[in-house]
């Protein structure tokens, strides 16, 4: 079989930029960044005891002993708007999202000033998939406190969601221009920008989430592959390493240095890279196909055969179309120019 031409070779990035996954694009907020624990002058002073209980609960990740404790409190003192909130992050937390989003309602009815019940109902709203709720709440956090960053960061990570990524960078630039250090806003906006081929003010932003928060591994990450899509592969490959000296155990990792070790015709280093993601991570359909193809470039088609049939398999699987569609063409390929 002749090798597959340059022109044929097609790499699939697997781990680069996914949200939700080992190196996920965006640190969503969430509820117990706002643990408030003060309490009305009105409450009973074994209601503030089951309160200041729960809330060291919380903190510590205790989260059913938590709502047994706001539970006790809120018996005694119910129109405490703390407490309602307090037990909706805990209820949250056990993934009781519409109890949690009731009892922020609650909090709200008590208190309609209540900024971080508001954001807080927005979060639950969110993983829900109530976009529209979520932006609606977001926005009145904002309307309440104009410089709440946390609010800015919290409807631009929707925005980044929906693909709305101009309004995200928009509100990310908020946040920023409110807390200056907050890494991972910068660390966001670059990802937006990267969806709109913004590479130079994705690289500026990458650099400068890295500045705040240095030992990110998916800042590396989405750096090194911004890097390779403009063409400094070995900057990129830099990167990734970086990242998988903080993270060794990432599968896409590896995967993302495999090709750029490609594309600087290192195959060996690239299929090294192949067969370390399968080793970690054995259904990963792209790592099989990445290292299929290098194999073909090599012309060795067995061996580049049964990787492609096993990645066309998993994609299968996983719903993974695209990738799908991919092997199946190029099996057709190394059938059409066998040895």
């Amino acid at each position: 079989m002749k090798p597959i031409s340059k022109t044929s070779q097609i790499l699939i990035i697997s781990s680069a930029i996914v949200l939700g996954q080992i190196l996920p694009v965006l640190a969503v907020p969430v509820e117990n960044s706002f643990y408030k624990n003060q309490t009305s002058s009105n409450t009973s002073e074994l209601s503030q005891e089951y309160a200041v209980n729960g809330f060291n609960r919380l903190q510590a990740g205790d989260y059913r002993g938590a709502l047994e404790d706001f539970n006790k409190a809120i018996e005694l003192d119910p129109n405490n708007s703390n407490y309602f909130n307090n037990r909706a992050i805990a209820r949250s937390q056990l993934g009781d999202l519409h109890g949690a989003i009731k009892d922020y309602t609650t909090a709200l009815s008590l208190d309609p000033n209540y900024a971080e019940a508001y954001t807080n109902r927005a979060n639950s709203k969110s993983k829900l998939k109530d976009y529209a709720g979520a932006i609606s709440d977001y926005s009145k956090a904002i309307e309440i406190a104009p410089k709440y960053a946390l609010a800015y960061y919290s409807r631009a990570t929707v925005y980044n969601q929906q693909g709305n990524y101009q309004k995200a960078i928009s509100d990310y630039t908020q946040a920023l221009a409110i807390n200056p250090d907050y890494g991972v806003a910068y660390f966001n906006r670059g990802n937006a920008y990267h969806k709109l081929k913004k590479y130079t003010e994705a690289l500026q932003d990458y650099t400068e989430a890295l500045l705040h928060t240095p030992e990110r591994a998916e800042i590396y990450n989405n750096r090194g592959y911004t890097l390779l899509l403009i063409g400094q592969y070995q900057k990129a490959i830099s990167d990734f390493e970086q990242a998988i000296e903080i993270n060794p155990r990432a599968a896409g990792l590896y995967n993302n240095r495999g090709m750029a070790r490609n594309l600087l015709k290192n195959s060996t280093g690239a299929i090294e890279d192949f067969s370390k993601a399968i080793e970690l991570n054995p259904i990963d359909a792209a790592a099989y196909f990445n290292r299929g193809i290098v194999l073909a470039q090599l012309g060795k088609s067995s061996q580049a055969l049964k990787d492609i049939q096993q990645a066309a398999k998993l994609a299968q699987q996983q719903g993974n179309n695209a990738l799908y569609t991919e092997a199946k063409k190029q099996i057709a390929r190394i059938a059409d120019n066998p040895n």
